[in-house]
């Protein structure tokens, strides 16, 4: 009897960071079960990261701002690749992605085609403002379109359904690599050195970060990444400038974007990491960090309250308040170091089993076999 030929996926994003930055080991996991993965999302300038390679990318220009004719364009697309590649399962990522391509008919895709969705964050965040009610709505009508939502934040998952989501709603998670685990401790040292680690956009939150160190003396930073090119809101040339003009040259340091090993051997130099974001799904930075031993600073948002237990392993602080992060800054440099040591030990361990990589990978493969069913594999 001639063997089942492998099940399709196509994993599609507005940009190819999420794929090579965030979903790497999800496509590489999919691979070794026995999964043909592909992999769609607007090019960079260059083409598609080498990282991707393996998963053959192809080309979907998916807008990051409501542009309906460029959106359009690009659905109109998806719906060619999607009949090009035959996916068994269309694997949605972002808004930008999910929202308009679960407005199109079933029938204009291959038949018999599963679409998951994994929600990194909504674009609303459950306050009742008009924005965010109407998006609100929208996602609630949209989320049946999909034959699984996977959440990962168990927030998000709550509230939707509280609010009457349908559809079938599983928790997914966010998973850090077992290496970050291994990251050595370090010497507290005369000033508390803190890293932050992500897209270098205003709603991260770097702007108040830079001001709350500029008021917190015998404090350290170290800024590891970059914009994209598809950025809306970047502010790395605005971070050079304030950096300048905050008289920060000797105390903060800025990257670039890095890869694994050198972002780890980073970390592995600080004493704590920072996260002062406006808006997050489950950050993974975050999450590398405290597994990493470090104590963390956060703001008190979906996702963030989610990993940092404040007065535990961490401290949350409003956001978009400078005050209150540089009250939280002082406050870890000052910390006692026995203290400061137990607090390391518990980030580290709050991210030891649910939140390791193999966890979600093993959840991301009962979510297919959910949607496929039993004699798909």
């Amino acid at each position: 009897m001639a063997a089942s030929p492998a099940p399709v996926v196509l994993h599609v994003t507005a940009v190819p960071y999420t794929l090579s930055k965030l979903l790497l080991n999800q496509l590489e996991y999919l691979a070794e079960q026995g999964y043909e993965v592909r992999v769609a999302s607007t090019p960079d300038a260059d083409g598609f990261p080498t990282s991707l390679a393996p998963f053959r990318p192809l080309p979907v220009a998916i807008p990051r701002s409501m542009r309906p004719l460029r959106i359009a364009r690009g659905m109109a697309q998806l719906i060619r690749v999607t009949w090009q590649v035959r996916p068994d399962i269309l694997h949605l990522h972002t808004p930008a992605a999910a929202l308009p391509a679960r407005m199109l008919p079933r029938v204009l895709f291959p038949p018999r085609m599963r679409i998951a969705y994994t929600v990194h964050g909504y674009a609303h965040t459950w306050s009742g403002g008009r924005r965010d009610s109407a998006l609100q709505w929208l996602e609630k009508v949209l989320t049946p379109r999909a034959d699984i939502t996977l959440y990962q934040s168990q927030e998000d998952l709550d509230l939707a359904r509280d609010h009457g989501f349908r559809g079938t709603l599983a928790y997914l998670g966010n998973g850090v690599d077992d290496e970050w685990f291994a990251v050595a401790d370090t010497d507290r040292g005369e000033a508390l050195h803190l890293v932050f680690m992500g897209r270098l956009v205003r709603e991260k939150g770097l702007i108040e970060l830079l001001e709350a160190v500029a008021a917190t003396p015998g404090v350290r930073l170290t800024i590891a990444g970059s914009e994209l090119a598809t950025d809306r809101d970047g502010v790395e040339d605005e971070l050079a400038d304030s950096i300048a003009g905050l008289g920060l040259g000797g105390r903060v340091t800025m990257t670039g974007m890095l890869d694994s090993d050198d972002l780890r051997a980073v970390v592995g130099q600080a004493n704590a990491v920072v996260l002062p974001s406006h808006r997050e799904g489950v950050p993974q930075s975050l999450m590398q960090g405290m597994a990493a031993g470090r104590p963390a600073i956060a703001t008190d948002i979906r996702g963030c309250r989610e990993l940092v237990a404040d007065g535990v392993d961490g401290i949350l602080v409003p956001p978009a308040d400078v005050p209150g992060l540089a009250r939280a800054v002082a406050r870890l440099r000052d910390l006692p170091t026995s203290e400061f040591e137990a607090w390391g030990r518990s980030a580290r361990s709050s991210m030891a089993e649910s939140r390791r990589m193999s966890a979600v990978l093993a959840r991301l493969s009962q979510a297919y076999a959910q949607i496929l069913g039993a004699g798909h594999r």
